[in-house]
């Protein structure tokens, strides 16, 4: 359960889901986000912010000119006034059965489309970190099935699952009983305000990151067994999460074709 208070012992926070909607403000988000992670774990904390772009955006690209860069081609460092913020490519990729894929801490282009066993293939080939993750509706009926299907074909330690904050506290879901790795994230909803949310509810690790192979540690302590992966802040209350799926139902209904 997610708990606002770190444990005693504690190296990074870890928001795995990350969008930034409006590219243009990734800066002013990482800023706020860096804000948020402080509020959070104090501010010697190391946040990440582990991005998840969809088909179309490479932020990640853009920030290379504004960033410190690591030696990997996957990871950049951020500063703000004290507090240092890793920044690490990723993608979401929509399967073809209409299951959301997450691969972490990879360049990989990948199109949306394929075989969801297609796709974890492919990812599982550039060693990215591998997130089915969570979202309203989209673990019901035929894709619940999907997915307990690929949870069951999954090699030990290679594929983890994503909780958001935007769950509401009273939603369980079974799948996260299965004694399978959570990565927690913040999933912005693309809606005004929304990036706001970035570095609040994620995973709290204990491990130190190296200057030059962040990326590199962070994946090896997250496939290690031994390591623990906790929750830090909170899911959804009620009225919040009602109020976003209206929100988001109006914008959708506003872009479709008149």
């Amino acid at each position: 359960m997610a708990n606002n208070a770190l444990p005693a012992t504690h190296g990074i926070l870890v928001d795995s889901h990350v969008h930034f909607h409006n590219p243009a403000h990734a800066m002013g988000d990482l800023r706020q986000a860096a804000v948020a992670f402080a509020a959070a774990g104090g501010s010697e904390a190391t946040g990440v912010v582990m991005l998840a772009e969809r088909a179309g955006y490479d932020v990640f690209q853009q920030l290379h000119s504004q960033l410190s860069p690591t030696w990997e081609l996957n990871s950049l460092w951020f500063w703000h006034g004290n507090q240092r913020l890793l920044v690490v490519a990723g993608r979401q990729i929509v399967t073809s059965e209409g299951l959301e894929i997450l691969g972490l801490a990879t360049r990989l282009p990948l199109p949306d489309g394929l075989p969801a066993d297609q796709v974890l293939a492919r990812l599982d080939d550039a060693d990215a970190i591998i997130v089915l993750p969570w979202g309203v509706g989209k673990w019901l009926g035929r894709r619940g099935k999907i997915v307990d299907g690929l949870l069951e074909r999954a090699r030990p330690g290679r594929l983890f699952l994503g909780d958001n904050g935007g769950r509401p506290n009273w939603w369980t879901v079974p799948q996260f009983s299965r004694g399978v790795p959570i990565l927690a994230g913040s999933d912005p909803l693309p809606l005004p305000g929304s990036s706001r949310t970035i570095g609040r509810f994620g995973s709290v690790i204990d491990v130190q990151l190296p200057e030059y192979t962040p990326a590199a540690r962070l994946k090896c302590a997250l496939r290690d067994p031994a390591t623990r992966i906790s929750t830090y802040g909170r899911l959804a209350p009620s009225l919040r999460f009602i109020a976003d799926q209206a929100r988001l139902r109006f914008l959708r209904k506003q872009l479709e074709p008149a």
